[in-house]
């Protein structure tokens, strides 16, 4: 049995990625025409969260909104964590707390303009349906989610120099944090 060649995954999980960038897009575009950078930033992240999420099985006896505590969890988002590192700073060991500490100071201009349970809401059904025509378990999807965020990452912090990348970064870390440890609303709930 041969292993999977990670740059194939990696072609794969950009295919995926950028199958469902318009479908992010056209969800989430303002009514002025106007993609906000955090609100981007922190979808990507959520989703990217929500599919590591669904990836452990958990229990499904909480209401959506619902925090959790798992070791799983935090090892899985440090193993994200690295790989978005290492698109997007040719680096790794990064301290991550550099990047809550810089999400944290983000300027309210910054902010999700959406919630969390609203972008799983409107949103994961579509996410999941992309990652499986591409092969992908929910894992896989929270991988290729990462390739998401560092679509955004490079557009909003390297070519057009929107935002500063720690704080970018922060946001990303914490969107798929969060939505890691919370119990989303049930697959099939959109609205």
């Amino acid at each position: 049995m041969s292993l999977p060649d990670p740059q194939e995954k990696l072609k794969k999980g950009r295919e995926a990625a950028l199958e469902f960038l318009p479908i992010l897009k056209d969800k989430l575009i303002s009514s002025d025409g106007v993609l906000h950078t955090g609100t981007m930033l922190s979808a990507s992240a959520w989703l990217t969260g929500t599919s590591l999420y669904r990836s452990f099985n958990f229990k499904k006896d909480s209401p959506p909104g619902t925090m959790i505590d798992s070791e799983e969890v935090n090892k899985e988002w440090e193993s994200l964590m690295f790989l978005f590192e290492q698109y997007n700073f040719q680096a790794a060991d990064i301290p991550v707390g550099r990047f809550l500490m810089a999400a944290m100071a983000a300027p309210d201009s910054l902010k999700p303009q959406v919630g969390m349970l609203h972008v799983q809401k409107e949103l994961q059904d579509q996410y999941n349906e992309v990652m499986k025509k591409h092969g992908f378990d929910y894992l896989d999807g929270a991988r290729a989610g990462i390739i998401l965020c560092s679509i955004f990452f490079q557009q909003y912090c390297i070519a057009n120099k929107i935002m500063d990348p720690d704080v970018a970064a922060g946001i990303v870390a914490q969107g798929i944090m969060e939505a890691a440890k919370t119990v989303p609303p049930p697959t099939g709930s959109t609205s």
